[in-house]
């Protein structure tokens, strides 16, 4: 059963991601959890439906392996399925297998020191 997060909900302390780097969240149970990541870079957060976009359902990070950020570049998200890689500020899809299609961003902010959906 996939289960979103519902508005409001805390998610983590915004020290619980490290710098040019990210932290996956999973809500729900079975086949189809609802999977998403969080990302700080240059002081900014982002989060993204953790979903590889060639292959629907698949997560970014396959075996939970990757902090999500390609290793040669930390500005680009990088899909360790199929080696596309997207613009951390934007999701848009700028290479690989991705065919235009750019990752579903998912709202959060700061409040205080938290990470809130």
């Amino acid at each position: 059963m996939t289960s979103a997060p519902i508005p409001g909900m805390v998610l983590c302390h915004l020290d619980e991601i490290p710098q040019d780097a990210g932290k996956e969240f999973i809500f729900g149970e079975g086949k189809k959890p609802f999977r998403m990541f969080v990302l700080k870079y240059r002081g900014e957060v982002r989060a993204y439906v953790n979903s590889c976009t060639h292959f629907q359902g698949v997560p970014l990070n396959p075996n939970n392996i990757g902090n999500f950020l390609d290793k040669n570049d930390a500005s680009l998200i990088y899909c360790g399925v199929h080696g596309s890689r997207f613009d951390i500020e934007t999701g848009a899809c700028v290479s690989g297998d991705c065919d235009g299609v750019g990752l579903e961003s998912v709202p959060v902010t700061i409040v205080g020191d938290q990470v809130v959906m």
